[in-house]
């Protein structure tokens, strides 16, 4: 899959002014392992140390350092919520009793302290006392805390709130989504009380904007460049106190995280059916694809590059179905991660559009069901070449530990040069990704009656021998127009594997040779384990006879169970008759 990192700018600076002591202390830390990246994001931390304390210089430096520490140690099943709770939760009951200890109450270890962690693309800000954490995107500046302080009667600020001041910690607490250019501003009151942060900033970072030519040392020496250049502002003005800034800036984001992607998806609205020269954010509509009961398809043409994709959006009908919309945005989510080839693309163009649709590749093909309309009976070597190209793409895809779970004519299309390409992935079943689910939304398997195999109604998940299952279903009406089991409707009741009769290929064509049979009925057996158990003998076993009938070896209860019961039945039942008679 292709997955982009993370990837974080950062620079600070601070200064101890007129004060003999600075008791600012801030620290970043970008974790260079790929899996503490992904699991704990980065952090940045600043600390003020509360002024009346001979000790705070202490509790800041130990709050920045072992906040990091901790967090980085909590387990990786937890929330940063939760990580981040419990780490404030211990450092305060450590700083609270170490105050309580001490002889004088200047001697209390107190501390302000702001901590940003950056995971995925989601912000999460912690906030205890009056540092502040402002945010600069699109040219604007916004202050995201508030001051945990009051304004005593002789002009003077104090804290109702700090790490260490009490047993009880209340932490203010958002989660702010993420876009690329955004910058993180952390400061201490040193400069905030002085200046107008807000105002600086849009002039600071409006004017200099950093190169992205610029190498890693470079960005952060510019960055640091910036903070203090807030903080030598703030001393121009007057300030007397310690001054400290941190900037972080996001360079790249990583692909959504699916429950991210599900909260920012699900905010969108469904818009209504569109016609032929009707637009759609960026999007002129050529013509109307498909119009069906769950999804409407379009080709449309973009402004931006004037190329032709295909936009999908859900119908209107669909609009209370939390199950299939979950499904639709899940398929968005994944194909916007895997770039496979033979996987149809999906593009993040509409990421900021208010409407909920899928921007696809337009990929110049006809379905499999139209092009088996189109070629009745074809010639076995023809199929041989398309089933080839579609089992490698299954393999590709199981290799990713991804299963499309609704293999069909459908959602399959042919190029004139017989190269296929899978599309519609909102029922696939993606391994890794599986238990990264909302708890709340258990699976159901949403694949056609007729094309999926029993064990994954009967409560299994999806597997290579159930995609096989598919295939030898799709591959033998390919061959003959026909199924191979009796057709379902969508209301009927899901096949149970021993009450299944298949149809013999010879029913349809005499042409095919007589061991093609066997070898197609191994494939889509609704027993699994009698299918073959690697992909690699479904091919072989379109070109080349068994060298065994296996089949026929077993015994009759594993061949055709049914039968057996039958026979065994119709024994019972002349014994019952001539036992009447002999009586």
């Amino acid at each position: 899959m292709t997955v982009s990192n993370l990837v974080v700018r950062y620079g600070g600076y601070s200064d101890t002014g007129k004060k003999q002591c600075n008791q600012d202390a801030f620290a970043v830390l970008s974790p260079s392992k790929t899996v503490e990246l992904q699991h704990k994001g980065v952090i940045a931390c600043i600390a003020d140390g509360v002024s009346c304390s001979d000790r705070s210089y202490i509790a800041s430096q130990l709050s920045v350092i072992n906040f990091i520490e901790d967090y980085l140690a909590t387990a990786t099943t937890l929330s940063v919520k939760e990580a981040a709770s419990l780490v404030l939760n211990t450092l305060n009951l450590w700083l609270f009793h170490y105050g309580q200890q001490a002889s004088l109450p200047q001697d209390a270890p107190l501390t302000a302290l702001s901590v940003v962690i950056i995971k995925s693309n989601t912000a999460h800000i912690f906030h205890i006392g009056d540092c502040r954490v402002y945010l600069w995107r699109e040219q604007h500046c916004y202050c995201l805390t508030n001051d945990h302080r009051r304004r005593h009667h002789d002009g003077q600020h104090y804290l109702t709130r700090a790490l260490g001041a009490d047993s009880q910690l209340h932490v203010d607490y958002q989660a702010i989504p993420l876009d690329v250019g955004d910058k993180f501003v952390m400061t201490t009151d040193g400069i905030h009380d002085e200046i107008n942060v807000v105002q600086c900033i849009e002039q600071t970072f409006s004017i200099n904007t950093v190169s992205p030519q610029l190498s890693t040392q470079s960005r952060r020496e510019y960055l640091e460049q910036q903070a203090q250049q807030l903080v030598t502002d703030a001393h121009l003005c007057g300030s007397q106190d310690n001054a400290s800034c941190v900037i972080v800036e996001i360079d790249v984001l990583p692909v959504l995280a699916l429950s991210e992607a599900l909260i920012k998806e699900g905010a969108k609205i469904i818009p209504q059916s569109l016609k032929a020269g009707q637009r759609i954010d960026q999007f002129v509509i050529c013509r109307v694809l498909d119009a069906g009961c769950r999804s409407y398809i379009y080709l449309a043409q973009s402004d931006d590059d004037k190329k032709l994709y295909v936009l999908k959006m859900p119908s209107q009908n669909m609009i209370s179905d939390s199950s299939y919309l979950h499904c639709f945005m899940r398929e968005g989510w994944l194909g916007q991660q895997c770039q496979l080839t033979g996987m149809m693309k999906i593009f993040n163009h509409n990421m900021n559009s208010a409407f909920l649709y899928h921007v696809c590749e337009f990929v110049d093909g006809l379905t499999l069901r139209q092009w088996i309309i189109d070629n009745p009976h074809p010639p076995l070597a023809t199929v041989r070449m398309i089933v080839t190209d579609i089992v490698t793409i299954v393999r590709t895809l199981q290799r990713q530990g991804i299963y499309h779970a609704d293999i069909k004519p459908e959602n399959i299309l042919v190029c004139e040069n017989l190269s296929v390409t899978f599309i519609d992935f909102g029922s696939a079943w993606v391994n890794g990704y599986q238990e990264l689910k909302p708890a709340t939304i258990d699976y159901y398997p949403q694949g056609d009656l007729n094309y999926l195999a029993p064990e994954c109604y009967a409560g299994g998940q999806p597997s290579i021998l159930s995609e096989q299952f598919s295939l030898g279903v799709m591959i033998y009406e390919m061959l003959t127009g026909s199924l191979p089991y009796q057709r379902l409707s969508s209301h009927s009741q899901a096949p149970v594997a021993m009450k299944m009769n298949y149809t013999a290929i010879s029913s349809y064509r005499q042409d095919l040779p007589r061991w093609l049979e066997m070898n197609v009925k191994k494939m889509c057996h609704p027993h699994a384990q009698y299918r073959y158990q690697a992909l690699s003998e479904l091919i072989n076993g379109l070109k080349t006879p068994p060298s065994s009938s296996p089949l026929l070896s077993r015994p009759l209860i594993e061949r055709d169970p049914l039968l057996l019961w039958q026979l065994i039945s119709a024994v019972l039942l002349l014994v019952v008759v001539l036992l009447l008679f002999s009586s």
